[in-house]
């Protein structure tokens, strides 16, 4: 009995210092020199429990504690205990042993992005473009050799001949070529070919009930070949554009073996035959043009050229007749026409190009050339007479050919051509490699 006393004297004495701190905020100075502020809501003869100004709880054990205060702690004091703390932190962290450090975990493999951009300024490639289509090729030749005989007729009270308006049929076209570039200078050689079958009739009055025909069907075919340096004056993200310089040559074909001749009287037919020409012109000359490209978004460009020309080249007519007569023999005529052209138009394309990839391109487009002759010369030469018997004096052939020359110079002609086409693009880049 006597210890148990002396047990419950003892713990008594204990907990009396500490029967204060219930109910007022006291200051509790920790042996580690931190100083915490709040209010003692439970203890145990070994803990303390604290809630602090923020109203958080806190556990302490007793063996923490250095002192209690109901004083506020002094400026000076809350300074040392956090230079302490401070002090306390770096010591820990110095103690400390260094982490291990695991290896990176692999990163997943990269998926290769395709990269479509590109520094026009900086470029170094080699673009390789091909393409198909349907077009016309639309020629005045022969109806403008037409026009201007109606015209001399009319000087010399002859009967005029009425030409329909041709008729032309489309047919495959297709162009190719290539263009280099380095930095802003740009090089393109590239070739067009145009086909179309043409249909033309006309009809000659002779005199009283007599009148000629002629009807036919023949294919017509146009070669372009142009050469031009560009430079690229402007670029931003979404526009170029590039002044142009080149040289341009045209060749032209018409190979007519299906024309018809008949001639008709009041009692009807009383000749027929055939009536074929072949036309070869060649023209040549400068180009002055502009090129722009637009971007619409990494994929799409819009690729549009408008080019003018001015040329000089050469037209050969040749015509054969084969004339059979319902009472005599048949014979034959065959007249070549010579012409020196002056002409000038333009050249425009377009093309929708969608990059698949950074190097291959698809794309859909239009192309049109189109201008007018200026006639500088002509003259024709009768290489078989219709009837020997009755020569071709020189005199009337000199004089034909100036009067010709001069009608021809005030006639209009003009030649046309045009397809909408479907290519590819392969574009070889040497800047990487």
């Amino acid at each position: 009995m006597k210890s148990s006393f002396v047990k419950r004297t003892l713990l008594i004495y204990l907990l009396l210092p500490l029967l204060p701190l219930f109910g007022e905020e006291q200051t509790i100075y920790l042996r580690n020199g931190q100083i915490l502020r709040g209010e003692v809501i439970q203890q145990t003869a070994t803990s303390l429990q604290l809630r602090t100004s923020d109203g958080k709880t806190r556990q302490l054990n007793k063996t923490e504690i250095h002192r209690v205060s109901y004083k506020e702690p002094t400026a000076k004091e809350l300074k040392e205990a956090d230079e302490k703390s401070k002090q306390q932190v770096q010591n820990q962290e110095n103690l400390l042993p260094p982490l291990e450090t695991s290896p990176p975990a692999p990163e997943p493999p990269k998926k290769n992005v395709a990269d479509f951009q590109l520094d026009q300024t900086k470029r170094h490639d080699l673009e390789v473009f091909g393409g198909i289509g349907y077009g016309y090729y639309k020629p005045d030749s022969e109806t403008f050799l037409l026009r201007m005989q109606n015209i001399l007729n009319l000087l010399t009270a002859s009967n005029p001949t009425v030409t329909e308006k041709p008729s032309y049929k489309a047919g495959i076209s297709n162009q190719y070529g290539l263009t280099y570039t380095f930095k802003r200078f740009s090089g393109t050689l590239a070739a067009s070919d145009f086909r179309s079958d043409t249909t033309l009739n006309t009809i000659t009055i002779n005199s009283g009930n007599e009148f000629n025909t002629t009807s036919g069907n023949f294919p017509e075919k146009q070669s372009l070949l142009k050469a031009d340096v560009s430079y690229l004056a402007f670029t931003n993200s979404r526009f170029d554009l590039r002044p142009s310089l080149g040289y341009f040559q045209s060749w032209g074909n018409t190979d007519d073996t299906n024309t018809s001749l008949k001639a008709f009287s009041s009692s009807g037919l009383y000749l027929y035959g055939n009536y074929f020409f072949q036309i070869q012109e060649h023209l040549k000359g400068p180009s002055l043009g502009l090129k722009t490209t637009i971007r619409t978004g990494e994929r799409i460009e819009n690729r549009i050229e408008l080019h003018y020309l001015t040329l000089k080249g050469n037209q050969d007519i040749t015509i054969h007749a084969t004339v059979l007569p319902d009472s005599s023999a048949a014979f034959y005529g065959e007249v070549a026409q010579k012409s020196a052209w002056t002409a000038k138009g333009f050249q425009f394309s377009y093309k929708f190009v969608y990059r698949l990839t950074p190097i291959f391109s698809i794309w859909a487009g239009i192309s049109a050339y189109e201008w007018k002759y200026s006639l500088d010369h002509t003259s024709n030469e009768i290489r078989y007479a219709f009837d020997s018997s009755t020569p071709r004096a020189p005199g009337d052939a000199l004089l034909n050919d100036l009067l010709q020359t001069e009608v021809g110079k005030g006639a209009t002609s003009m030649s046309k051509s045009s397809s909408l086409e479907f290519g590819v693009i392969y574009r070889v880049n040497f800047a990487n490699q």
